[in-house]
């Protein structure tokens, strides 16, 4: 008697494999046309640093044999193929930032960079574009046109060993290391067991050596540098959360008018407000609206009580009036004036507040101080002014990633074309701004289909999973992705306040990238899992089925 072999259905990984190789040799073209813009502008991109990011491609291939080959991978390849490309969309933007003299360059380096920049694009149109005559008659002879300008704001060398030893080298390779070590143990159900039986002593393990370092080393909402804290965190929170909710949730359905029994809702409570504590220290208010929104969709999926959800909306509403009561009662003292300034651009941008508005005042009198300015107290005209100016200074980043996304249109000004290097940071809060200028909707529409294929990808193998500890897991990590892309390119937009929250997988970033590379791998871990028990279901039901002999 022959038996059926059961497949599941899921997308070939030659054709992922063939998307790789597509990636890679569009970003090898990205990466010329980026070396043949810099040239125009009158500096030289490091071709180095082109190979280095294109290597970072090399792992990708190795993780996907790896897969295939080692691991024998039965989920779908549609997450890694997504993430590869943010990643190398990611690198080829922050390559076209890092290599030009003017991004990160300050004051007068940076205007000296900027002027040497248009004054080499005018020497090219001088020479291909002018007849002798006219070269005769600004320089004396067409001989005598320089063929560079004087300062010709060419990138400082750069070596081998400086690109071994840079944090942008090792980074994403600790990151591709994280995806590798997040399948490997998730895909096991002996340390998923162990994760849900201790998930409790997870999350007071995190939180407290969290808490202290927070409290000691943060500096409004960073710490070691210009480290986000949060990053390095959020999965152990994520797990301890999801293990307590999955040990709790069918204590919590049973519920009168609609509460759950005491003694099983405030050890979870305990658990859900953890991040709230170090949240304060660190004022990082975006991270803990993603928190807040992961938390309260995971509560939704396992307790599934429509009344809890009015319950739920109604505490939100009541702390909200809480939050603007106390802000105005007791402002500075507990609501940090930062919070104020981006709930007030998000809705002026264009408009300063008076400068002696408690929140603004010191960075009115720092720009003044930092300009030498000293305004006459008497001449309202000219302190209107300067307040005007400063208002400008610091709204610039906001201001000019709008302006932007505005000049890119639909097709882009080209890679290497643009001037997204007139953002502060713009590889990494407003990397979606600088994409769409020098890509123009086209490049912004890219990354938002990479982002939601890696979201219903996630929902997918949320859904198909077959124990409720699983499936709030696959359902946290792919809610923390589309959360955080969400609240990062809608402060782009101005859809939203801007928080200060990177773009997964495209941004630069340390932690940020290591954590979703590490996400990934579990998400990964768990495709493979749903995958190999569908299997194993259906073949189990095949063999149960009566099995007849053919007519003779």
């Amino acid at each position: 008697m022959e038996t059926t072999k059961l497949k599941v259905k899921r997308t070939s990984p030659t054709l992922h494999l063939l998307l790789f190789v597509l990636i890679a040799a569009v970003s090898a073209a990205g990466y010329l046309a980026i070396i043949w813009a810099s040239n125009l502008r009158g500096y030289d991109a490091s071709a180095l640093i082109a190979i280095r990011n294109l290597g970072f491609l090399l792992p990708v291939f190795g993780i996907f044999f790896w897969l295939t080959r080692k691991q024998r991978f039965r989920g779908e390849m549609l997450l890694l193929t997504a993430a590869i490309l943010l990643f190398a969309i990611g690198m080829l933007m922050q390559f076209r930032l890092f290599t030009d003299p003017e991004y990160g360059a300050r004051g007068a380096k940076q205007a000296e960079e900027r002027k040497a920049k248009a004054q080499a694009v005018r020497l090219l149109n001088i020479q291909s574009a002018y007849d002798d005559e006219k070269k005769t008659f600004m320089f004396g002879s067409p001989k005598q046109v320089p063929k560079e300008p004087a300062n010709t704001g060419k990138a400082s060398a750069i070596t081998i060993l400086g690109i071994a030893t840079s944090p942008n080298t090792y980074i994403p390779m600790v990151a591709m290391l994280a995806l590798v070590a997040g399948f490997l143990i998730f895909k096991e159900d002996k340390y998923l067991l162990w994760l849900q039986q201790h998930s409790l002593i997870l999350g007071l393990a995190t939180l407290i050596p969290f808490a202290l370092l927070v409290l000691v080393f943060s500096d409004e909402g960073k710490f070691l540098g210009q480290t986000t804290p949060w990053e390095g965190v959020k999965i152990f929170f994520l797990l301890s959360f999801a293990g307590m909710l999955a040990d709790t949730f069918r204590h919590l359905q049973r519920t009168r008018w609609g509460l759950p029994p005491a003694r099983y809702f405030f050890p979870f409570l305990v658990i859900a407000a953890m991040p709230v504590v170090p949240f304060f220290a660190l004022s990082d208010f975006g991270q803990m609206l993603v928190f807040f929104a992961v938390y309260c969709m995971l509560y939704i999926i396992a307790v599934r009580k429509k009344i809890q959800l009015a319950y739920a909306v109604a505490a939100v509403a009541l702390l909200f009036l809480i939050f603007v009561g106390v802000s105005k009662i007791a402002a500075g003292s507990i609501i940090p004036g930062r919070l104020y300034f981006r709930f007030y651009s998000w809705q002026h941008i264009w408009e300063p507040p008076p400068p002696n508005t408690w929140w603004w005042k010191k960075s009115y009198e720092k720009y003044l101080k930092d300009k030498n300015l000293k305004p006459d107290p008497n001449d309202e005209q000219e302190i209107k002014q300067r307040n005007q100016e400063a208002w400008n200074d610091k709204v610039r980043q906001p201001s000019q990633g709008l302006f932007g996304i505005n000049e890119g249109g639909v097709t882009g000004a080209g890679l290497g074309l643009g001037y997204p290097e007139t953002i502060s940071v713009s590889d990494s809060d407003f990397i979606y701004a600088a994409i769409a200028e020098e890509t123009g909707l086209l490049g912004g529409g890219l990354v938002l289909l990479g982002l939601a294929v890696i979201i219903f990808s996630g929902t997918a193998i949320s859904i198909g999973a077959t124990d409720m500890f699983t499936k709030l897991l696959a359902a946290g990590f792919t809610a923390f992705i589309g959360f955080q892309a969400i609240v990062n390119i809608g402060g782009v937009l101005r859809f939203l306040p801007m928080t200060g929250i990177t773009l997964p997988f495209v941004s630069h970033g340390g932690w940020s990238l290591i954590t979703s590379f590490a996400m990934l791998g579990i998400l990964l871990a768990f495709s493979h899992r749903n995958a190999l028990t569908n299997q194993a279901q259906a073949e189990k039901q095949v063999e149960s089925e009566p099995q007849f002999l053919p007519v003779q």
